[in-house]
């Protein structure tokens, strides 16, 4: 394999520039960052749940298809005076693709699940 001697060194990253990888068969490519992107949002790796009624009881439906791991859950509410303030409730996972959060009042607010 030949040395390389001199790499331009590239200041911004745009949709256009390539990476180098292997595909599902093994075989080296070049993908592009646009390729990349499209992979990891088509793959579903979040999801944001808006609860826009008030419960202290949200069911997330987020089809992950989880079988190994638990996904990781951020919430924040919005209790009528604050919005997007962070807040603690207790997490069940119910099966591969559902969840419930538990909080001691009721809020509405999102909930963001990351695989």
């Amino acid at each position: 394999m030949p040395k390389i001697s001199k790499i331009q060194n590239d200041q911004k990253v745009t949709s256009g520039d390539k990476v180098l990888g292997s595909d599902v068969s093994g075989a080296t490519r070049n993908y592009t960052m646009q390729q990349i992107a499209n992979f990891v949002v088509e793959e579903g790796s979040s999801h944001k749940h808006h609860q826009n009624t008030d419960s202290n009881e949200w069911t997330i439906v987020h089809n992950f298809e989880l079988s190994s791991y638990l996904p990781s859950v951020v919430v924040t509410l919005d209790d009528g005076t604050h919005a997007n303030v962070s807040a603690f409730g207790q997490v069940k996972y119910i099966d591969k693709n559902t969840l419930k959060i538990f909080f001691a009042a009721s809020y509405s607010g999102f909930a963001y699940l990351t695989k």
